[in-house]
C-alpha cells in the first residue's frame, strides 16, 4: 500500500478544494458531479497507482484498472451522508479495488472503524510484506507487522484490510462468513516478480550497491508503496 499523507499537505489541496466547495450549492448537498476534481492530484500523490493494491492505474473507462475516486465512508443515509461533500472522505482506488472489493462497505469494531484511510495513516505501521510460492508460483502478500499484539485494535485492522482487498492468505480462497474475497493471484505474482530481486539484494551493501546501479529500474521501483517496506526491512522471504 502507498502513503498517501502528503495529499493534504500538497500545496495545490487548497486550491482543488476551493474550486471544489464553490462549484455546487452546499445546502443541497449536489457536489456529485464535482469531487473528482480531487482525482488528479491524488494520482500525482500516487505516481498514478492504486493506493491500496498498486496496480497502475488507467484513465480509460470500464477497466479493472480504471481510476475512481468515491467516498472512503460510504455517503448512504444510513452510514455517513455528511460525509457526502466532505473533501478528506474522498479516495483514490483502481475500479476493481472499489467496486468489487471495497464496495460501500465500512466495518466497525465498537463504533471504531476497522478500515484505515493511506492519506490518514501510514501503511508502514500495519504491515509487512512477504513474498512467498504458492501453487500458483511466487507471490507478494500483506501480512501483519510483526510488532503488532495479536488480538489488538490495530491488529484487527490490518486483518479487516487484507481480508477486504484480497491481498493476503492466498492459501484460503475463502474464509468463515465469507470474510474474505479470493485472492488477487494476478496483480501478487506480478508484484512479487518486479519485487523479488530488489529483496533479495537487500541482504547485503554490495548487492544493493549492485542493484542500484540501474537507475531507471530503481526509479521505477521507487513509485510503488513496496519500495519503501523494503528499504526498511520490513518484509520476509519464505
Amino acid at each position: 500500500m502507498i502513503d498517501m499523507r502528503g495529499y493534504f499537505t500538497h500545496r495545490a489541496y487548497p486550491c482543488v478544494v476551493d474550486k471544489f466547495k464553490k462549484s455546487f450549492d452546499e445546502s443541497q448537498l449536489n457536489c456529485d458531479d464535482y469531487w473528482f476534481s480531487f482525482t488528479d492530484l491524488q494520482r500525482k500523490i500516487s505516481n498514478n497507482k492504486c493506493p491500496i493494491c498498486e496496480v497502475e492505474l488507467s484513465g480509460y473507462p470500464n477497466k479493472t484498472n480504471t481510476a475512481t475516486l468515491d467516498h472512503f465512508k460510504p455517503k448512504a443515509q444510513n452510514m455517513y451522508p455528511q460525509l457526502k461533500c466532505e473533501p478528506k472522505n474522498y479516495i483514490l482506488m483502481c475500479s476493481l479495488c472499489n467496486s468489487t472489493y471495497k464496495e460501500d462497505k465500512f466495518p466497525l469494531l465498537d463504533e471504531r472503524p476497522l478500515l484505515f484511510n493511506p492519506t490518514e495513516e501510514d501503511p508502514l505501521d500495519f504491515f509487512e510484506l512477504a513474498f512467498r510460492y504458492s501453487g500458483q508460483g511466487g507471490i507478494l502478500e500483506l501480512k501483519r507487522e510483526s510488532n503488532i499484539s495479536k488480538g489488538s485494535y490495530t491488529y484487527k485492522r490490518c486483518e479487516a484490510m487484507i481480508k477486504m482487498f484480497g491481498l493476503g492468505y492466498c492459501d484460503k480462497d475463502i474464509h468463515p462468513n465469507d470474510e474474505v474475497k479470493k485472492c488477487r493471484i494476478d496483480i501478487l505474482t506480478k508484484h512479487y516478480g518486479m519485487f523479488i530481486e530488489l529483496a533479495k539484494a537487500r541482504s547485503s551493501k554490495k548487492s544493493l550497491a549492485h542493484f542500484f546501479k540501474d537507475k531507471n529500474r530503481v526509479n521505477e521501483l521507487k513509485k510503488y508503496g513496496f519500495f519503501r517496506f523494503i528499504m526498511k526491512e520490513q518484509f520476509s522471504i519464505n
